[in-house]
């Protein structure tokens, strides 16, 4: 079984962080989360939810076995008629995956037609499948590119990439698998409401 120090070592692997952006995120010392992740020094609840709160995650995730399995299930029929509040007038996401995963997130994406609205990618890895409709990717300093339904994309967005609609008549709906570290965020650089599926 992990020890703490080890389990804290992997969440902060799983987010993509570097000991010194722990260390000013969580307000601690770069030596303490050194010490702490070697098992070395004790922890206090209080340092411990600093840290749950930095990686954004619950503090039972903490102490959960990294090697407990698990199974996160969404009906196909759940799947297919997917639907939120402001579906038709800006960009949707519908979680897949199980919400406390420390390596991906997934998600089911509408793009509605006709709007300005981008999706943008930042600080990691995201693959796509165009599932309905068309997709264009705008890479920083490169043309943008072309995807239609069946195709496929793996991204690695680390300065912001642009995800937009290009059609006015047609939805735009794929399957987007992003690392823990990737942020999805609109235009102003708020992340996008997620909705729930699953079992």
């Amino acid at each position: 079984m992990s020890t703490l120090g080890q389990k804290l070592r992997e969440l902060r692997h799983h987010k993509g962080y570097k000991l010194n952006e722990v260390a000013e995120g969580a307000d601690l010392s770069i030596s303490f989360i050194s010490l702490i992740e070697r098992d070395k020094a004790s922890i206090s609840v209080e340092n411990l939810h600093k840290l749950a709160n930095f990686y954004d995650v619950r503090l039972f995730q903490i102490f959960q076995d990294i090697e407990e399995e698990d199974a996160h299930i969404v009906p196909k029929e759940q799947l297919n008629s997917a639907s939120a509040p402001g579906m038709a007038t800006k960009p949707t996401f519908f979680l897949l995956s199980s919400d406390d995963n420390l390596s991906f997130r997934a998600f089911l994406t509408h793009i509605p037609p006709g709007i300005q609205q981008e999706i943008r990618l930042q600080k990691g890895e995201t693959f796509i499948y165009v599932k309905e409709g068309d997709l264009e990717i705008h890479l920083p300093n490169q043309k943008p590119l072309h995807l239609g339904q069946g195709d496929t994309a793996h991204l690695a967005s680390y300065k912001g990439t642009l995800l937009k609609n290009p059609s006015e008549e047609t939805p735009a709906v794929m399957l987007m698998v992003a690392s823990a570290t990737t942020q999805v965020v609109n235009h102003a650089g708020d992340p996008f409401h997620v909705f729930a599926l699953g079992e």
